[in-house]
């Protein structure tokens, strides 16, 4: 078995149009209006310069996590040899619509990969889902087309790309992952045929008005509380992994904390996905104490964020192996049902699953939402959930065969 993320595609995005995002917690170098913003810094690498070897392994561990190579190749594993090449052919298509969608070669090939393409055209494409092969070599300021250097006239990526919720990354984390996918993996030689769009490639779908800007709203929305002030760097870091992994893209609420319904779950069938001959359903992530996840601990969270272990049939207990039978892993484990994209989200660092699950009991307001359990094989997944499929935890050392460092 295997499987793509989830992606927002046309009936979502119009859902979205009443985010209105405005103001942030965190420190950065956005504009608040979602129009002009000061320089975006890459730190002490790109772009005015060559890529620094810390830069490149930041954006090693951020493709890895935020699961690239499961639209681009290789799942979660750096070795594969379709390791981030692309689409393997024509038949190796998603539909969005009536739209198909061929996923790019992002391999710094100079004829069919990102080796055409400049760090900061790669950066764009990540902030502003701008399509670098249509779009000047250009610092951009703005969401709005025509204004900062946003073309008047843009050309988007296809909404497959969660390009929506990585603008929520840092500055330093999007210029990583150009820095790695420029500078840390090997050139493959793929054509990958260009993805069908709209006529206006998507502007109608994409504006401000419904999908707000790259700047989260302030904290606490309507849908947040904090019940840990002297955790609160912690929670917020939490708050940004959250809305940048897209957590709400099948748990509910937009793209941002500000929408209505903000990781309650699934509310209606057109939430759930369809595994081969089984119903998965989104659970409720707030801290609820009857239906959501007011009833774990945060390391019940953690486990499953890191192991990919339903917290209500798993211990409360300290996991250091991702064997079965070792290092407290139950020897018969229960998993969470796909697609939960827990074998990406492994990889991220402990501090960061620690601030998520921090985030998700004491900074998501509880709501009373009652989600059925997903349907799932007399296994509970652990046939498909194999080291061949998904690689192993940690990621393999770099660089892999597939990798290379070319400052």
């Amino acid at each position: 078995m295997t499987h793509r993320r989830p992606i927002l595609g046309l009936a979502a995005l119009a859902a979205l149009s009443t985010l209105a995002g405005c103001g942030g917690p965190l420190p950065r170098s956005d504009a608040a209006d979602g129009g002009t913003a000061p320089l975006a810094s890459a730190g002490p690498g790109l772009p005015a310069g060559a890529a620094t070897p810390e830069q490149v392994m930041l954006g090693r561990e951020l493709v890895i996590n935020r699961d690239c190579g499961a639209c681009h190749g290789g799942n979660v594993n750096p070795a594969s040899d379709r390791w981030l090449a692309g689409a393997s052919g024509e038949d190796d298509f998603g539909n969005i619509g009536p739209f198909r969608y061929w996923a790019a070669n992002l391999t710094p090939d100079p004829e069919t990969g990102t080796g055409r393409y400049s760090a900061r055209q790669i950066f764009n494409a990540l902030r502003y889902g701008l399509r670098p092969g249509a779009t000047p070599d250009v610092e951009i300021t703005s969401m709005v087309p025509g204004q900062g250097n946003h073309p008047a006239a843009p050309n988007y990526l296809s909404p497959a790309m969660p390009w929506m919720a990585w603008r929520f990354m840092s500055d330093q984390e999007l210029w990583a992952i150009a820095a790695y996918l420029k500078h840390g993996v090997r050139p493959v030689h793929n054509q990958v045929r260009r993805s069908e769009s709209p006529p206006d490639f998507w502007a109608s779908e994409v504006t401000p008005a419904k999908i707000g800007t790259h700047v989260m709203p302030p904290f606490p929305t309507a849908a947040e509380e904090m019940r840990a002030p002297e955790r609160a760097a912690q929670l917020m870091r939490g708050r940004e992994l959250a809305a940048s992994a897209a957590c709400s893209a099948c748990h509910g609420g937009g793209l941002n904390p500000s929408q209505e319904g903000w990781l309650v779950g699934m509310r209606d069938t057109t939430m759930d996905f369809q595994i081969g001959p089984f119903v998965t359903r989104p659970r409720n992530l707030t801290p609820d104490n009857a239906t959501g996840l007011g009833r774990f601990s945060e390391r019940q969270i953690f486990n499953a964020l890191r192991y990919g272990l339903r917290p209500g049939e798993t211990p409360d207990v300290d996991i250091t192996s991702s064997v079965p039978g070792q290092g407290n892993h139950p020897a018969n484990p229960k998993y969470l049902a796909p697609p939960m994209p827990w074998p990406a989200w492994r990889h991220m660092p402990d501090e960061d699953l620690w601030a998520i699950a921090a985030y998700l009991k004491q900074g998501v307001r509880p709501v009373r939402n009652r989600v059925q359990d997903s349907d799932g094989p007399p296994d509970f997944w652990r046939g498909e959930y194999t080291v061949e499929k998904y690689g192993a935890w940690p990621a393999p050392a770099f660089p892999t065969a597939r990798e290379t460092y070319k400052p």
